[in-house]
């Protein structure tokens, strides 16, 4: 059951973060055809594209990416070792990148409630408030963190047992109850 709901809130938050990549993509065009064809720019595009919709980009598919095994993986010392060794590594791997992720998520937490409790602002056109483009910071890392501890979970509860990168239809359908 937590698998379900963890994979689902993982696909939720790649469809926004592709939700977003489409709307910041329909916006500049957008604001390409009303400058240069009416001679009259969106004013608002450029703030809500470069402060909101790129680090929603950029942080909320991050879980989704590591599930599927999109990340380059480099393996220097992991080609000389067994299956067992691997695992091992991985796990501590995992596990030392979800420590710094934490702390990234905790950090950019408290600076994000804090720019909320202050009512922080960026002043132009439109007076943008500050948190709602850092809160994706925290959410990005702390899923992300998630990810790589049940990875090392994995992969220390199965340390003799060769694991694969998922395919990516038959992890979706896997991990969300939905028909391949």
């Amino acid at each position: 059951m937590l698998k379900r709901i963890h994979a689902g809130v993982e696909l939720a938050l790649f469809w926004l973060a592709g939700t977003a990549l489409v709307a910041m993509m329909l916006l500049v065009s957008a604001d390409v055809l009303a400058r240069y064809v009416f001679n009259a720019p969106l004013v608002f595009q450029f703030e809500l594209t470069t402060n909101y919709l790129m680090v929603i980009v950029a942080t909320l598919a991050l879980p989704w990416c590591q599930r599927r095994g999109a990340f380059i993986r480099l393996s220097v010392i992991g080609r000389f070792l067994g299956v067992r060794g691997r695992n091992l590594l991985f796990a501590f791997n995992a596990l030392a990148a979800a420590l710094v992720l934490l702390a990234i998520a905790w950090f950019s937490g408290g600076r994000t409630l804090d720019k909320y409790l202050g009512g922080d602002a960026t002043f132009g056109v439109i007076d943008w408030p500050v948190w709602l483009s850092l809160i994706w910071v925290p959410i990005g890392c702390a899923m992300l963190a998630l990810r790589l501890l049940v990875d090392a979970a994995v992969h220390v509860a199965h340390v003799d047992a060769v694991h694969e990168l998922p395919d990516e239809r038959e992890s979706d359908a896997r991990d969300v109850g939905a028909n391949p």
